[in-house]
């Protein structure tokens, strides 16, 4: 069959998709009134799974030797695979991530999801904390500013 649309569209488009499948899935849970502090507990622990998954998946490509370097460079795969849009800086031993476009962030504002049900934040810290300490067992991650919460970017700090 013929590729009717380019590969990078349509990975785009199914992006979208999974970012509104699960927004919308939230949102139900909500709308049902399923207990928040159960459906964050079951958010995390799927994004902790998907963090290690995508840890192993990334051990092949980066080499044995885990640097500040190779962090960024993991995040920066990860953050194109979710469609955000980052600015990176490394200093030292250390980097800091700006991210200012996100698609998860922006399905979850335009559903009107109350702040407490923005997952997000927790399953975005579940995922980048077991993807690095997967890699790099003394990696320290931190999210020192977030969009749901009203900051007009999210921005984290990543250290070896």
């Amino acid at each position: 069959m013929e590729q009717v649309i380019p590969i990078e569209e349509c990975a785009k488009q199914r992006l979208q998709v999974l970012v509104n499948a699960y927004t919308l899935f939230i949102k139900g849970l909500m709308e049902e009134g399923v207990d928040r502090e159960k459906v964050q507990r079951a958010s995390d622990k799927v994004w902790t799974i998907l963090g290690r998954q995508a840890a192993e998946q990334l051990k092949p490509i980066l080499g044995e030797t885990i640097t500040i370097e190779s962090l960024q460079q993991a995040g920066a795969i990860a953050e194109n695979v979710h469609g955000m849009e980052v600015s990176r800086k490394i200093e030292g031993n250390e980097f800091q991530s700006k991210f200012e476009n996100c698609p998860w962030s922006e399905a979850m504002l335009a559903l009107d999801l109350p702040e407490e049900w923005r997952f997000c934040v927790s399953g975005h810290i579940a995922f980048v904390e077991n993807m690095y300490k997967g890699l790099e067992p003394n990696a320290t991650f931190k999210l020192l500013q977030n969009m749901p919460a009203g900051d007009e970017i999210c921005e984290s700090r990543t250290a070896v």
